[in-house]
């Protein structure tokens, strides 16, 4: 799996914790070494080749009786790389989880049906291939709910102009209501220099103050949300999963304000914690903020974390 925000050592500690021997093998071939990085994007026949030659030498260390191979997105892996690892572990079923859809990663239309399970976090993707319906999922230690809400509304991304104008409604609506709005957006700062600065684009001047060029760090992330009433989140017209954004507003039982239409066919949308806004024409009832939290069944909640996710994926 590629290693991503410390996801993959969370993974290894719960399934570890359940009794299981776990071996992590990093997927981000790109991210070890410039190298890597100019021969995985411009070169397919060196591409390939670095691939088996990368997978070959970890997978080798390892012992022959492994009862799963779990892959996650799966990105480079070639066909070769696939039958050698069928060859390797011969006992072992294979499981893949995409948590991109297949218009953003289309190489997965031809590398998931290569494994005897498939899951996807795109509900689309699942009725179209026929592959099993998985959203992602929340880590229970990070959710510390507080009373103490010192926002009402967050809005936490990466740059993209609709999601700038979507934080300039955001805060003329929390003017207009009196509430607190805490928003963070990360933009490169080349990208910065080019738009702000060079092209004057007059949406980033609109949102100057919540334009930030380092990520905001995961614990200060977490405080923020165990304080925050209401998630706001946008989604690409082309995504149809529920962003982690939404599954963590589970988490932390905090209301959700999306763009995602798809939440209507989830198990926790109950019409006192969701609310479905028209991008193309931002507007968010006072009351909605306003209301409380309304409790989820535990049992819901419980399928939306991590263990639900492992579970649901490794206990087929």
């Amino acid at each position: 799996m590629p290693y991503f925000y410390n996801y993959e050592k969370d993974i290894k500690k719960k399934l570890e914790e359940a009794g299981a021997e776990v071996f992590l093998v990093d997927s981000n071939l790109h991210a070890h070494s410039l190298y890597n990085k100019l021969v995985m994007f411009y070169t397919k026949g060196l591409r390939d080749r670095l691939v088996f030659d990368y997978y070959e030498g970890m997978v080798s260390k390892l012992p022959g009786d492994i009862d799963t191979v779990f892959v996650i997105k799966g990105q480079w892996m070639t066909d070769r790389v696939i039958k050698w690892l069928r060859e390797r572990f011969g006992t072992a079923v294979f499981k893949i989880y995409q948590w991109d859809s297949v218009s953003t990663f289309p190489d997965q239309s031809g590398l998931n049906p290569q494994f005897d399970e498939i899951y996807t976090f795109d509900p689309v993707d699942s009725e179209k291939y026929g592959w099993n319906y998985r959203p992602l999922f929340f880590k229970k230690e990070e959710c510390q709910n507080s009373p103490d809400k010192r926002y009402d509304l967050i809005f936490l991304c990466s740059m993209h102009t609709r999601r700038i104008q979507i934080l300039i409604k955001l805060k003329e609506l929390a003017e207009r209501y009196g509430k607190t709005l805490f928003g963070y957006i990360y933009v490169p700062k080349l990208q910065y220099i080019k738009e702000a600065v060079l092209k004057r684009n007059p949406l980033y001047k609109g949102a100057r103050e919540a334009l930030h060029f380092d990520s905001l760090p995961m614990e200060k992330t977490n405080d923020i949300y165990n304080h925050t009433r209401c998630f706001v989140d946008y989604t690409f017209p082309q995504q149809n999963g529920l962003s982690m954004r939404t599954i963590e507003s589970v988490g932390h039982r905090c209301k959700l304000i999306t763009n995602n239409r798809h939440i209507l066919d989830t198990d926790f949308y109950c019409r006192e914690n969701v609310y479905i806004y028209d991008p193309e024409d931002f507007s968010v009832p006072e009351e909605f903020i306003e209301e409380p939290y309304k409790e989820i069944p535990e049992e819901v909640y419980e399928r939306y974390s991590l263990e639900g996710f492992l579970k649901d994926i490794l206990e087929r």
